[in-house]
């Protein structure tokens, strides 16, 4: 919510070492690079985590949090400042919930 409300922005594109993303533009991954990062950064990806478990789907899940967590974990390791860091901290204390409940 907090980053629709301040503009819809990619949380992990910016913090994407330069070698890295002329990887990823020249394995004609950009698109869709850029279309995950602004599916986590909406918070689709979270909510589709939660369709998942609903549907009683606990492993997809915890996949695509476990993976929103990383991503986000890696791109604040880079050098992301707080953005994708609170993408790891929330996403890796849903994981952790997720994990430990029945």
């Amino acid at each position: 919510m907090v980053n629709l409300a301040g503009g819809l922005t990619w949380i992990w594109t910016p913090s994407l070492p330069l070698p890295v993303l002329h990887l990823l533009t020249r394995a004609g991954l950009l698109d869709a690079w850029l279309l995950l990062d602004l599916l986590a950064a909406s918070g689709s990806l979270g909510g589709a985590a939660l369709a998942a478990l609903a549907a009683r789907e606990r492993a997809t899940a915890v996949l695509l949090i476990a993976a929103i967590s990383a991503i986000s974990l890696a791109a604040a390791v880079a050098g992301g400042a707080w953005p994708p860091t609170w993408y790891a901290v929330a996403y890796g204390g849903a994981l952790v919930l997720l994990c430990v409940s029945r």
